[in-house]
């Protein structure tokens, strides 16, 4: 499954980031902007990780539907939810449900896409120094924008 390729790819003993799998704590304390310096590290570094691991695994015409999933995404996010921290919470919260879903009926492309979109909303609610994951989906996004 995709899940056990990633953890593959990741190594053994990597487990998945805070932000894929729900805990109570983290979404208590995700609401007010948890600022730590390990998970702006970590959402820095996955936002290439996955985009690499795509690149790696998938066919071009995959690797370009999860480009432009992660964009359509993102746009419904912004256009669904308000551009503020309880807003943001909310969408993540949605996507944290649709990537489970996703990971239950197998779907690859939506996974990716949808891990994507968890790691920018996540690096939103750090702010600027989360600013480089952002900037890496981004421009993953762009690549793709003109085969649409």
């Amino acid at each position: 499954s995709f899940s056990s390729m990633v953890l593959g790819v990741l190594g053994v003993g990597y487990s998945l980031p805070r932000y894929i799998i729900g805990r109570e704590e983290e979404i208590m304390f995700g609401l007010f902007g948890d600022k730590s310096e390990k998970e702006i590290k970590q959402l820095n570094k996955d936002a290439q990780v996955i985009i690499d691991h795509a690149r790696q695994t998938f066919r071009a015409e995959l690797v370009r539907d999860i480009a432009l999933q992660s964009g359509e995404h993102l746009g419904r996010a912004r256009k669904v939810f308000e551009p503020n921290p309880i807003g943001l919470k909310r969408a993540i919260d949605d996507y944290k449900r649709l990537h489970q879903e996703a990971r239950r009926q197998r779907q690859d492309v939506l996974l990716s896409a949808f891990t994507l979109v968890l790691i920018y909303l996540r690096s939103e609610q750090q702010g600027e120094p989360c600013q480089p994951a952002r900037d890496i989906i981004d421009d993953f996004i762009a690549e793709w924008a003109h085969t649409e």
